[in-house]
C-alpha cells in the first residue's frame, strides 16, 4: 500500500458516495483501503468461455448472412428499370 500522498486523489460525482466514504474512513483507514476492500466483495464478472464465444460468433454470422440474402432479394433501381422498362423507357 503506498502512503496516502502518494496515491492519485479518489473523486466522486456523488454526494452520498462521497459522504459514505468519509464516514467510512474516520477510522482511520484510507480511502483506497475502503474502497479495495469494497471491490474484493464484489463478485468477479461472468466471463465467456471459449465454447460461449464460439457459439455467439456463429449466431452472428448466421444472422448477417440472413441480412445479407435479404440485400440481395431486393432489387437495385437500375435492375429494376432493366426488367420493367424497355430501352425508350416505355413499361414492358
Amino acid at each position: 500500500m503506498e502512503p496516502r500522498r502518494a496515491q492519485p486523489v479518489i473523486s466522486f460525482r456523488s454526494r452520498k458516495a462521497q459522504e459514505r466514504l468519509r464516514v467510512l474512513t474516520r477510522g482511520g483507514r484510507s480511502q483506497a483501503e475502503v474502497i479495495e476492500q469494497a471491490l474484493e466483495r464484489e463478485p468477479d464478472p461472468p466471463t465467456a468461455t471459449d465454447a460461449e464465444s464460439e457459439r455467439m460468433f456463429q449466431e452472428l454470422m448466421e444472422i448477417s448472412e440472413r441480412g445479407a440474402k435479404l440485400q440481395r432479394r431486393w432489387a437495385s433501381m437500375a435492375e429494376f428499370d432493366a426488367a420493367e422498362y424497355d430501352e425508350r423507357g416505355n413499361c414492358r
